[in-house]
This record gives C-alpha cells, structure tokens and sequence, in this order.
C-alpha cells in the first residue's frame, strides 16, 4: 500500500533503554558507545524523547526518604488507562 504508514503506539517497548538508562543519558554518565546507541534510539522513539526531558528535573530520594506519592487524580487515570490497553490487546 503506497503511502501507508504502520500505526504507532505511544509506549515504552523492549528495545526502549530503561528509565535509570536514559537517566543516566542525560547526566552523561555513560560510555560513548551506549550514549551514541541512545542517541540514535532517540531520533526515532516518541516516547522515549518524551521521557527524557522529565527525568532530567527527577532526583533521586535522600537515604532515608520516601519517594512522594502519585497524585490520586494522576494514579486514576494511568490505572483507566493501563486497564483499556489490557482489555484491547484481549479484543485485538
């Protein structure tokens, strides 16, 4: 089909580096080898793009610190969302 695009979706995949990965990205704490792997990773992942810029303002909780808690609002809406993905990979 000339001109059709494979649809795309908006999440984080198994060739995706983890979340302390990109963490560490962004600090540049990584070898030049896996900075350059991510950076190429990046130029084709939304997601992952998307990521980047809000683990930059993340820091890590002092020894002894709680992580704060997920707003309710915020919670509630990932679990509508998480359970809507779940039922159309089972309808899909």
């Amino acid at each position: 089909m000339k001109g059709s695009k494979k649809k795309v979706s908006f999440r984080k995949t198994a060739a995706c580096p983890s979340s302390s990965m990109l963490l560490s990205y962004s600090l540049r704490k990584l070898s030049l080898e896996v900075s350059t792997l991510i950076k190429y990773h990046l130029r084709d992942c939304e997601f992952c793009s998307s990521e980047l810029p809000l683990l930059a303002h993340h820091s890590q909780p002092k020894k002894g610190e709680r992580a704060p808690e997920i707003p309710m609002n915020l919670r509630i809406l990932a679990e509508s969302i998480m359970c809507q993905n779940s039922k159309s990979r089972i309808i899909g």
